[in-house]
């Protein structure tokens, strides 16, 4: 029998909450084909400003690659090897992953998932992990133009989120979850599986629905 839950939402953050990433992997696979420090490359991709076009969705795949090279100065890689080397950072939190399918199967919570993100990466990432094909909407950077901590992306999602009773954003970076509670949506600071569940059944709501998924009785 399925929980409640028809007016609440969660939103999730997909890097680091619900697939992982690691950028060395990407450095140490470019390294053999550039001048470029492990550092230097390590600085660049850290920098917003270096992807915010690309995960705005203002700079086509082609284009950023060119860029990429270019920058670089690479030398000895293909177009495809490239592409296939830029989506290969990433493993799942299955934890999390696992909890999303529970949620789905036995709730009517509304899923949404807000990410700054490339269109490469979300394609590639929607194709290896079929738990992102539950969620019930997606705001996505690339699509809606706007990156968190702009205020616009939340104000997509409350667009998405009208009608609920009750609403709860996770993200890693805190900074996100307090712009997202500026405009009104409550937010926890992701640090963790057990952590995030502690949190989430603090809300009285979210705690009836879920209570019974993942084995505690609600007091």
């Amino acid at each position: 029998m399925r929980g409640s839950g028809s007016e609440l939402v969660l939103v999730f953050d997909l890097g680091r909450v619900l697939i992982d990433f690691d950028p060395q992997i990407i450095i140490d696979r470019l390294s053999p084909y550039t001048h470029w420090s492990k550092q230097d490359m390590f600085s660049l991709f850290a920098t917003p400003e270096f992807v915010d076009a690309f995960e705005k969705g203002k700079m086509e795949e082609d284009e950023f690659f060119d860029m990429l090279g270019k920058i670089l100065s690479l030398e000895g890689l293909d177009r495809g090897a490239l592409r296939e080397i830029w989506n290969d950072m990433f493993f799942p939190k299955k934890e999390m992953l696992s909890l999303i399918r529970r949620i789905k199967e036995s709730t009517d919570i509304r899923l949404l998932m807000l990410s700054n993100i490339s269109k490469i990466h979300f394609e590639y990432l929607f194709s290896e992990y079929e738990e992102l094909s539950l969620f019930d909407d997606y705001v996505l950077s690339f699509q809606v133009g706007h990156r968190k901590p702009e205020r616009q992306i939340y104000r997509c999602v409350l667009e998405k989120a009208a009608g609920a009773r009750a609403i709860c954003y996770t993200d890693d970076v805190e900074r996100f979850v307090y712009a997202a509670r500026e405009v009104g949506i409550d937010g926890i600071h992701f640090k963790g599986y057990d952590y995030y569940l502690s949190e989430l059944l603090k809300r009285p709501m979210f705690r009836e629905v879920l209570s019974g998924i993942i084995g505690l009785g609600v007091g």
